[in-house]
């Protein structure tokens, strides 16, 4: 989970492979919410959350 972390802060978002729609729905859910959880233990305020593509397939992604 660390390295998913790791990317998602890096790039900004982080899609995921192989999984379902209600997979990637719920996977990209925990990914943001354990995201901002790290970088509040780092002394860093940041926003995370999901978004949908036009597949239906969700992803975690930085919120400006």
């Amino acid at each position: 989970m660390t390295d998913k972390i790791r990317r998602l802060q890096k790039d900004g978002e982080y899609r995921f492979i192989g999984l379902s729609r209600s997979e990637s729905k719920k996977a990209a859910t925990e990914l943001s919410k354990a995201a901002m959880e790290d970088d509040r233990r780092n002394g860093t305020e940041s926003r995370f959350g999901i978004a949908r593509d036009a597949f239906g397939y969700y992803y975690s992604k930085a919120l400006i």
